[in-house]
């Protein structure tokens, strides 16, 4: 009796522990997850490769800072390492970016219902003569497809998990609007204004940076929820300049979802 005692009380106990959100977040810079890692309480740092975590808590969630560094392959890695090494429930890309629409200035906040990566073209051929025309490139959704139990499957663009973006469209942000749109990813920086026009009429993009799309390729092949937030940082349509603060307001405004992410029923 004993026995089966002590084994129901280790059931109950793997089941809580289990119930527990383990949040994995991402930033690119170290400005970028500062305050993250501020709001942790008893953070403890792993370094794997090149790529940094801090582990801790906020509220009831364990929570995993990651520095992925800048740039499309740095995100791949650090989200496959940090599924890897700590399980997470659930991941969250978030940042500063570029705006490209007018109506969208520096401290709103775009929640990516859609990343899709920009720098994802291939181009016809033509003669030595006949001069390039970035418009004529295609999409090449190729480079944004991956193998489900030996399957290659195609993704025009990712998705943010629907139940995540609920959350985040409802929390109280003070420094801008909060929007869903077209977060497009690519190791590029982009201020000619005619380049900007082009690719928010293509692909509908409402802010442009270097890491979401590739964290979210990899949260979908293994299957982990993926929540993309950026803060417009500037506006080269509306001739607004960097600032660093909107990396504060993004942190700020992901600690209160994870606050209110609720552990599963």
């Amino acid at each position: 009796m004993n026995k089966l005692f002590a084994a129901i009380i280790i059931s109950i106990i793997s089941v809580t522990l289990s119930a527990k959100e383990v949040i994995l977040v991402q930033g690119a810079m170290d400005m970028e997850v500062a305050v993250l890692i501020k709001a942790l309480t008893n953070p403890k740092e792993s370094t794997y490769g090149s790529w940094t975590y801090w582990k801790g808590n906020i509220g009831d969630s364990e929570v995993i800072v990651s520095r992925t560094e800048i740039g499309l392959v740095n995100a791949a890695a650090a989200t496959a390492i940090g599924i890897e090494k700590f399980k997470p429930t659930m991941i969250i890309n978030q940042g500063t970016s570029g705006g490209y629409p007018k109506e969208l200035h520096a401290g709103d906040i775009v929640i990516g219902s859609k990343i899709i990566n920009i720098g994802a073209t291939r181009s016809d051929r033509k003669e030595s003569d006949v001069r390039e025309n970035p418009r004529d490139w295609k999409f090449f959704g190729d480079v944004q497809s991956f193998r489900i139990k030996g399957q290659v499957v195609e993704h025009n663009y990712f998705e943010s998990d629907s139940k995540l973006s609920d959350i985040a469209k409802n929390i109280k942000y003070e420094h801008g609007k909060v929007v869903l749109g077209t977060i497009g990813s690519a190791d590029q920086w982009n201020r000619e204004l005619d380049r900007i026009k082009y690719l928010h009429d293509t692909y509908g993009i409402s802010t442009e940076e270097m890491e979401s799309v590739a964290a979210a390729q990899v949260s979908k092949a293994f299957d982990v929820p993926f929540l993309a937030v950026r803060i417009l940082s500037n506006s080269e349509i509306n001739k607004e300049e960097f600032n660093p603060k909107t990396a504060d307001y993004c942190q700020e405004y992901v600690i209160n979802i994870i606050k209110v992410i609720h552990q599963p029923k």
